[in-house]
């Protein structure tokens, strides 16, 4: 009898505890699956947002070099006129920038009439006057000579949808005189769009501040163009703040995403990377249920499936780890990139400023490289300006200084703490370290690769807050040394 009372109890003891330990068991996979998907959707956002952020500064840094370009166009006709040699002095100076920005499809000068004063390509299908032009008729009648991102048209130049960056001319007087306009060919940020893994149903766009849709990626013709201003991004989100997260269901084919969002400060361009929910939360989905069924096995499995998620988890790690090393290093030469070097000269500035110390900036420019990369190939192109850019890693002299790649063969250097005769001797340090590389360029006239270096000095606390201005003024001291006949420095003050 005691012996059936002593089992009849262990049977008990034995099932409750079982039962307690399931129910436990079961308690912590229900913490875990919540848990699970609450990550998984943070990681979702975290990497959305990553996205967004380096695609806006991409997109800044195009729009950049755009206004940098009109600007220089700009200036050269307020200064000399619209004369037939000042057209040729133009067209010769847009195509020596034509490499530096891969993404121009055109660059157009009109007079007030409408007429082509000049152009990068000279060769249109559709009509030449410009007066149709929205860019043109929003010129003529706004006097803002602010650089006006309009709506996507076609070109007449090839046929294809572009991007306008353009801005308003005026004569001594301030009368309309014209427009300058750039056209960014749409399907160069397509093809970058197209390389980002966003699943089948995700979405890369750019939007206008005024909710213009530039680009979708995946593309069709009727998103060109299309009005989103209604949309809850620009009737809620961005009233309150310039990035964030949301969720939506698209107007243009009713798949529910969630997307980030940031609106670009310079240029007010909106940036969003957005994923279908379905397919983002499909492997959660997948989890939860091989977990689910599983307790009721072996809860020994439970463990290898934390180990899957754990090795989920550290590859998107490892993604988020390589996209941040793309975002911030030139691949070819291994130096800074564009994004980091104007993260680098606001930092720059504000320490230099806050010792009352100077800081130069130079800008070097490979001379007659289209002609190197044209003759010699451009495998034989890249190999130049990694050894150009270990030439201008090695000229530095001090811890403290930053070299980046600029843009195409075009680089740039911030020296904290350097004054105009330092900074004079570096530029004449890093013309000489490079003509000793002995690079064979028989199409240049001194036989062999040279760089031509423009350098601008200032005080951190005059330009604090307007960084662009120096490196404006460096930009015009190289146009200069170009002038003069390369191989040289020259200097421009701020």
């Amino acid at each position: 009898m005691e012996e059936l009372v002593h089992v009849k109890n262990t049977f008990y003891t034995t099932t409750i505890t079982v039962i307690i330990v399931s129910l436990i068991i079961s308690l912590s996979l229900a913490v875990q699956i919540t848990t699970s998907r609450q990550q998984s959707i943070q990681q979702i956002n975290t990497s959305v947002a990553n996205l967004s952020h380096t695609l806006d500064v991409y997109s800044e840094g195009i729009m950049r070099q755009s206004e940098m370009l009109i600007t220089s166009v700009s200036d050269i006709i307020k200064i000399y006129g619209m004369t037939p040699q000042q057209a040729k002095n133009i067209q010769r100076m847009i195509s020596n920038q034509d490499n530096l920005l891969i993404q121009i499809n055109n660059v157009v000068v009109y007079d007030a009439q409408g007429n082509i004063f000049t152009a990068l390509h000279e060769s249109f299908s559709g009509p030449r006057k410009g007066v149709d032009r929205s860019f043109f008729i929003y010129h003529k009648e706004n006097k803002s000579q602010q650089i006006f991102i309009g709506q996507p048209v076609v070109s007449r130049t090839n046929g294809k949808w572009v991007i306008t960056i353009s801005r308003r001319l005026e004569t001594p007087t301030g009368a309309f005189n014209g427009v300058v306009v750039v056209t960014l060919g749409i399907e160069n940020f397509l093809a970058l769009y197209g390389q980002i893994n966003i699943g089948h149903s995700g979405v890369i766009g750019l939007t206008t501040q005024s909710g213009v849709l530039l680009v979708r990626h995946p593309f069709k013709n009727n998103y060109i163009g299309a009005i989103v201003s209604d949309s809850p991004l620009f009737r809620t989100y961005l009233k309150v703040q310039n990035a964030g997260i949301a969720s939506s269901v698209s107007r243009f084919d009713k798949i529910e995403r969630i997307y980030a969002f940031e609106k670009n400060k310079r240029y007010g361009l909106v940036t969003t990377v957005a994923v279908s929910t379905q397919e983002a939360l499909a492997p959660w989905r997948k989890q939860a249920l091989q977990l689910s069924v599983l307790i009721l096995v072996f809860t020994a499995i439970l463990i290898a499936a934390s180990c899957f998620l754990y090795s989920d988890l550290s590859r998107k790690t490892r993604d988020n780890r390589a996209l941040k090393i793309i975002a911030s290093e030139d691949a070819l030469t291994g130096l800074f990139n564009r994004r980091i070097f104007d993260e680098k000269i606001l930092s720059e500035i504000a320490a230099c400023a806050a010792s009352d110390a100077p800081i130069s900036v130079l800008i070097v420019d490979v001379d007659y490289f289209k002609k190197y990369n044209d003759n010699y190939g451009h495998p034989e192109g890249d190999r130049c300006l990694t050894l150009l850019g270990n030439s201008l890693r090695e000229s530095l002299n001090r811890d403290n200084q930053v070299v980046a790649r600029y843009g195409g063969e075009e680089f740039a250097l911030i020296l904290p703490d350097t004054d105009i005769q330092e900074a004079l001797r570096l530029g004449q340090t890093i013309i000489r370290n490079v003509f000793s590389l002995h690079i064979e360029h028989a199409f240049s006239p001194f036989g062999r690769v040279t760089v031509s270096v423009g350098i601008s000095t200032a005080r951190a606390v005059d330009i604090a807050g307007s960084q662009q201005n120096i490196i404006i003024a460096a930009d015009q001291a190289l146009y200069q040394a170009k002038r003069a006949g390369r191989n040289r420095h020259a200097f421009v003050a701020v």
